[in-house]
């Protein structure tokens, strides 16, 4: 326990010369916080984000005619895997996709093709069949397409289910 009596208290004068200190401290906060901001405007301003490198993979696609294509194999709930493959084609002002899927299985294999039109909002693509329905992929750094919902968001655990960039077609 301190005793009262043997602290020392501080005369007027000296007190004023901590404050004097203090006050230099507090400028040293606002530099300190300044920078800070700074760095971090600096960040949001280099145009990282998630879709960046997935624009320059469909950049194939601009304002001429062309395809790119993924491929991946995504995991299957009732057989061993779904060999995915994906082309989007701008040709003549239509935005067309060709999605082959063929489901490996131990007693055989599946193949399911389908066509129709994609669209592309912000990173998310979304596919529609000419049968009808909506597929949604992520674009995702690196240009890969990543499996979404069909509000466009990732599915809980299933990060890693992604189709890769195979190339641009001319």
């Amino acid at each position: 326990m301190i005793d009262a009596r043997r602290v020392p208290v501080q005369s007027g004068a000296r007190r004023a010369s901590c404050l004097r200190h203090n006050r230099g401290m507090r400028w040293l906060r606002t530099l300190l916080f300044a920078l800070i901001l700074f760095g971090l405007a600096a960040g949001c301003g280099r145009g990282g984000g998630p879709g960046t490198d997935a624009d320059a993979t469909l950049s194939g696609l601009g304002a001429g005619e062309g395809a790119v294509e993924w491929r991946g194999s995504l995991p299957c709930a009732d057989c061993q895997v779904i060999d995915t493959r994906l082309v989007l084609k701008r040709s003549g002002g239509e935005h067309l996709y060709e999605l082959v899927e063929v489901y490996v299985a131990v007693d055989g294999s599946m193949r399911f093709d389908e066509a129709g039109q994609w669209r592309l909002d912000n990173t998310v693509l979304s596919l529609e069949p000419s049968t009808g329905g909506l597929r949604r992929y992520g674009l995702l750094r690196g240009g890969g397409l990543q499996v979404r919902d069909p509000r466009g968001r990732a599915f809980p655990g299933r990060e890693g289910d992604v189709l890769l960039p195979v190339g641009r077609h001319p």
